[in-house]
């Protein structure tokens, strides 16, 4: 389980991140894309405000060095997370759900 601030932004720039990647990849016609984009940019930009990123130069440099637009490094990290956390209290079988396509 995770314990420090540092590890909950993380934590949150993955998700964010990974809400951004299902948005381009699966949002295309929904009637609130726009607004889940927008949602998905807040919890990315709530991660990136704790670590003091102020600026678009330090966001861009900050979520280049994080990996965000890397989607075959955070979903893992991501999805090994959420294991974690979880444990063996899955409400459904986690091996039917697909972070990719």
């Amino acid at each position: 389980m995770w314990d420090t601030a540092l590890q909950d932004d993380e934590l949150e720039g993955w998700l964010g991140a990974t809400a951004i990647f299902f948005c381009a990849r699966r949002g295309e016609g929904h009637p609130q894309l726009e607004e889940l984009q927008n949602v998905s940019f807040e919890i990315i930009a709530g991660a990136a405000g704790r670590q003091g990123i102020e600026t678009q130069e330090a966001f861009d440099a900050w979520f280049t060095q994080q990996q965000l637009n890397d989607p075959e490094y955070f979903l893992p990290r991501l999805n090994q997370r959420l294991e974690e956390i979880v444990g063996d209290a899955w409400l459904f079988d986690p091996s039917q759900v697909s972070m990719g396509e």
